[in-house]
């Protein structure tokens, strides 16, 4: 049965299990090298949790993935309405400004939703999303029927996705990441905006 550790070696634990997961995967994981990044042992992980599932589950609470989809559906709500996409960054937009916020306050999670989660019960929420953000497009156009629009919007919104991780995985401070994810909705907001532009004629 886990037992109860000290607060700070907890909160180690969880926070190198939260960047290893993040980096590699739940599968490629390994208990010994959270450990090592912890600072502490092996054994003193299995003193707080079973095994990898309840760790990960520990990282990775329901109601923490539950946020993340409410936020991020919040902020696809708003292509639907407003026309001035480059407009959408977090300094003009509630909805990209909280989306932001939990993505650096909670970043290795944010990370291992969108696309570190093989070989859990988040393991299908990558594709729900770019099924989502790839929706949401087409229907704003008015375009169900065009296969090729919806490739490639499979392709950006896929991309989309690891690069947001990679810049989550990347940068700890709040300033590092804010500046990273500005400059990335700067260049992809242009280029989404032109390319449904283009495609409506």
């Amino acid at each position: 049965m886990p037992q109860i550790l000290k607060d700070d070696l907890r909160l180690r634990i969880l926070d190198a299990a939260g960047a290893i997961f993040a980096e590699r995967g739940f599968e490629a994981a390994r208990i010994a090298d959270i450990a090592e990044r912890a600072g502490t042992s092996a054994s003193n992980v299995y003193k707080y949790v079973k095994d990898k599932t309840d760790l990960f589950d520990r990282v990775l609470p329901a109601e923490r993935a539950a946020e993340h989809r409410r936020l991020l559906s919040a902020r696809l709500g708003e292509f639907e309405i407003r026309t001035d996409w480059q407009a959408m960054d977090a300094q003009r937009s509630r909805e990209a400004g909280d989306l932001l916020a939990f993505w650096v306050t909670h970043r290795h999670i944010a990370a291992i939703l969108m696309g570190r989660a093989a070989g859990t019960a988040y393991e299908a929420h990558r594709g729900e999303m770019v099924a989502e953000m790839t929706g949401r497009a087409v229907l704003r156009l008015g375009r169900q029927d065009d296969p090729h629009l919806r490739f490639v919007l499979e392709q950006v919104f896929t991309r989309t996705l690891d690069t947001l991780a990679a810049i989550l995985i990347r940068y700890e401070t709040a300033e590092d990441i804010r500046t990273a994810v500005a400059h990335f909705w700067r260049f992809q907001l242009a280029g989404l905006e032109a390319l449904l532009t283009a495609s409506r004629v």
